[in-house]
């Protein structure tokens, strides 16, 4: 961290002492691309089964799932320039949310490429329906965790939201519904509340 956004954040830790609030978090741009992004794509492969898209066979899921990751690291790479200069970076809550939600993606990664090794492995196409339920349960413990060390308390109630719909696709893993279920679940879970976060996401200190 360089000097002047050292000065910085100490600007902004005085202007919200000033005005008895706590530093807004930051992850508001994540949670929403990634609730949108998760959505199109579980929409998308939900759509491609039922025959709603003109798909060639498995090569369909490829290009969908393929297309995903290019997005997602695009993405990131993006939203990493445009949160590098927000104020707050080094608060507690920033700082934690950051932490616990870098964690909960390595895990998911974890429990991703085992699933697709079993599906090579055993020639079960339903390995990957494991990676719902542990993602929403992941997503949750990032949530509950994120309440708590930032005093956001209204971030409690979209972490039981998400483990409520990693228990349903936990039960229905293997039902194609599901792929609905985890499209809705990904706006209610992710996108709304970043949509919240961004709203009060500073930009600047004056």
């Amino acid at each position: 961290m360089t000097r002047d956004e050292m000065l910085a954040d100490i600007a902004y830790a005085r202007t919200l002492a000033e005005e008895g609030r706590h530093a807004p978090l930051l992850g508001g741009s994540y949670l929403l691309f990634w609730g949108v992004l998760n959505a199109g794509a579980f929409a998308g492969h939900y759509s491609i089964g039922e025959g709603f898209i003109a798909a060639s066979g498995g090569s369909a899921y490829g290009v969908l799932w393929l297309g995903y990751g290019a997005v997602a690291l695009l993405g990131m790479v993006l939203l990493r320039m445009r949160s590098r200069g927000k104020p707050g970076v080094a608060a507690i809550g920033t700082r934690a949310e950051r932490a616990l939600w870098s964690g909960a993606a390595t895990a998911l990664l974890a429990v991703a490429i085992g699933s697709i090794a079993r599906m090579f492995a055993s020639s079960d196409p339903n390995a990957p329906n494991a990676i719902f339920g542990a993602g929403f349960a992941l997503y949750g413990a990032a949530l509950f965790g994120t309440a708590s060390l930032s005093e956001q308390a209204w971030l409690r109630a979209f972490g039981w939201l998400a483990v409520s719909v990693a228990g349903t696709l936990c039960l229905f893993a293997n039902e194609s519904w599901a792929y609905v279920v985890a499209a809705i679940g990904s706006i209610l879970v992710l996108a709304v509340p970043g949509i919240v976060l961004l709203r009060r996401e500073p930009s600047a200190i004056v």
